[in-house]
């Protein structure tokens, strides 16, 4: 059935896009096979997408000649989808900084998968290391992407929804999340936010995006990674739980995590349609299997 319902939508919507999240290999021959699976699945589909939103950790490890090995793999594989891609920093982005920082004296951020993708002209990042929130206007939406951020310099940076380092030196407030808060609700168009983590009520759930709370009523829907589906270990009991809602409001929060399968159970994406008329369907892509799992779908009215 849900193969005849995405036949007979092929062509109606209005924006799609493509979001992935997690790949987060320390083996290089893992992480390819893991990216090149979703990759050769997605292209079967055969239907094209206004942007691939990355939701966060691209990579894993401390081996610099192992990220960039993996960076240029990616760059290359993702490079057979014809749309800009989006890339939302996440917690394992941090974890070559954050060694070498330990170990080696490092004292300058050092993000590699950022630094290489953000030289690219269809990557697109937040502008600095440091900045917390950028946008992006899809013409009937607008995007709000939450990237985990750093003092260039070293001192602080976010990551699991906590200020790491000198906590004192971060460059945000209540007001500048208020700010943010107030940029969104002045928006005249709907909003979709993306993060690398979820917002209260979600799995593994970002205290500082808790700071953003309440949302505006012309958020629609927030997308995630970091908790991987299938992962017993780190998302405990609400591990296979894909949809959810932000604490206390009529907002649904959806888990796209993640693409792997050796922590989650599946190669995961998710593909995100928006309909002319305002509708919205959200359809959970097992690259493993090569099928749909689910699809949700809500009304304008949301």
């Amino acid at each position: 059935m849900l193969e005849q319902i995405v036949q007979r939508l092929s062509g109606k919507a209005a924006v799609r896009l493509w979001i992935i999240t997690d790949l987060q290999q320390r083996i290089p021959e893992r992480a390819e096979y893991c990216m090149t699976r979703a990759v050769d699945d997605f292209l079967s589909l055969e239907t094209p997408v206004d942007a691939v939103c990355y939701l966060g950790d691209s990579v894993e490890g401390n081996d610099r000649g192992f990220i960039e090995t993996m960076t240029r793999m990616q760059i290359r594989q993702l490079g057979r989808v014809s749309a800009p891609k989006y890339y939302v920093v996440g917690n394992h982005d941090f974890e070559y900084f954050r060694y070498h920082q330990k170990h080696s004296g490092m004292q300058k951020l050092t993000l590699p998968f950022y630094e290489a993708v953000r030289e690219l002209p269809d990557w697109h990042v937040h502008p600095s290391l440091e900045t917390f929130c950028f946008t992006e206007d899809f013409g009937p939406f607008v995007a709000f992407f939450f990237p985990d951020h750093g003092d260039p310099e070293g001192s602080w940076h976010t990551t699991n929804g906590e200020v790491w380092g000198d906590a004192g030196k971060y460059a945000y407030t209540d007001a500048d999340y208020a700010a943010v808060r107030e940029k969104i609700a002045a928006c005249p168009k709907p909003v979709l936010t993306f993060s690398h983590y979820a917002f209260p009520g979600g799995n593994r759930e970002s205290p500082l995006l808790g700071r953003f709370l309440p949302l505006p009523e012309n958020v629609r829907m927030h997308f995630y990674g970091h908790a991987h589906i299938g992962d017993q270990y780190w998302a405990g009991k609400d591990c296979y739980r894909k949809i959810a809602a932000i604490d206390n409001q009529p907002i649904v929060q959806v888990n796209c995590s993640s693409l792997e399968n050796f922590r989650g159970n599946a190669i995961r994406s998710v593909l995100l349609e928006w309909y002319p008329d305002g509708e919205l369907a959200v359809l959970f892509r097992n690259h493993t299997t090569a099928n749909w799992d689910e699809w949700f779908f809500q009304d304008k009215s949301h």
